[in-house]
């Protein structure tokens, strides 16, 4: 159940640390003691679920209107069925055990300290997890889409017709121009089951803490970034856009930036399948040792189906 095998007190067995239990302690420097770093809303679709399996279908709607004569039949269209993908949940655990000893003499909230130290582990946790969607986008290992590829592909598919591809992984490092090519995907780059373009919105520049400046410099910037000659009517044409700038350290490449759609709009690939949040139980370990265990379990699981409002720029 996760729970740690050396139990919490046995480390007090020495004559320094008990002496620190008889005199007290002024300060107790913990620094896991903090808030968690929970980054993956604002670059998953978080979706709550009650079952063991969630099922997504694949399929390509109606096609374009024909002109059609009168007294001639309406024409008429049967949407394509495509792949079906299924998504189970998987169960996370952590936890530690308490000596009696321990839990009688403790003098520095230990316990109370480490329990809010499990709840911050399982949410990190989670958060490091579903992360891998995004460091590990231009590969299978992970997730894969409706089409079998990547996250991050030049050559994705359309169900329809798969003649038809599209590519939103620039591979390139986060320039003024990648940044263009970016909001070009998004307006017309984008492609429908049907082959056609699925105009969307991107409301966030995501990028590793080593380029949040240059975020900010490309979408705040007075006039046109990184332009040393600018004169006053090159003004930064990019503040109509309302793309705001997101800096993370899930994301684990210097490099790395992406930019993204609404998480809310249906289209929206990554997610978060959440069927248990991070629960806290206390039990007796039945072992005539007087102890305790603390531990803590989740459900969760991640996929992304369809990659239309991703664009990667780099890895």
């Amino acid at each position: 159940m996760g729970v740690s095998s050396v139990p919490v007190g046995l480390w007090f067995d020495n004559t320094t640390n008990k002496d620190l239990l008889k005199t007290g302690i002024r300060a107790y420097f913990d620094n896991t003691d903090v808030k968690a770093v929970n980054d993956h809303p604002q670059m998953f679709k978080t979706v709550t679920v009650d079952q063991y399996q969630v099922r997504d279908v694949r399929f390509a709607g109606l096609g374009a209107m024909s002109e059609t004569g009168d007294g001639v039949p309406a024409v008429l269209e049967t949407p394509v069925m495509g792949t079906v993908k299924n998504v189970n949940q998987v169960k996370y655990t952590n936890g530690f055990r308490v000596t009696d000893m321990m839990q009688k003499y403790n003098k520095f909230d230990a316990v109370q300290r480490w329990t809010r130290n499990l709840k911050k582990t399982m949410i990190e946790g989670k958060d490091k997890e579903v992360f891998k969607v995004y460091n590990s986008a231009s590969a299978t290992t992970y997730v894969s889409g409706f089409d079998t590829l990547a996250l991050a592909s030049a050559s994705h598919t359309c169900l329809y017709d798969t003649d038809i591809t599209y590519s939103n992984y620039l591979n390139s490092d986060l320039t003024t121009a990648g940044f263009e090519s970016a909001m070009k995907y998004f307006y017309s780059g984008i492609k429908s089951d049907r082959g056609e373009i699925l105009p969307k919105t991107p409301t966030k520049l995501c990028v590793n803490p080593s380029l949040i400046v240059k975020a900010n410099q490309i979408l705040k910037a007075d006039y046109k970034p990184f332009e040393p000659n600018f004169t006053k009517y090159d003004i930064n044409g990019y503040f109509g856009y309302n793309v705001r700038p997101f800096g993370t350290v899930r994301l684990t490449s210097s490099t790395a930036w992406f930019l993204i759609g609404d998480t809310a709009d249906d289209d929206f690939g990554p997610t978060v399948f959440t069927g248990l949040n991070p629960d806290l139980k206390t039990e007796n370990t039945f072992d005539r040792t007087g102890d305790v265990a603390v531990y803590s379990a989740q459900h969760f699981a991640y996929a992304c189906h369809v990659p239309y409002m991703v664009y990667v720029g780099d890895l």
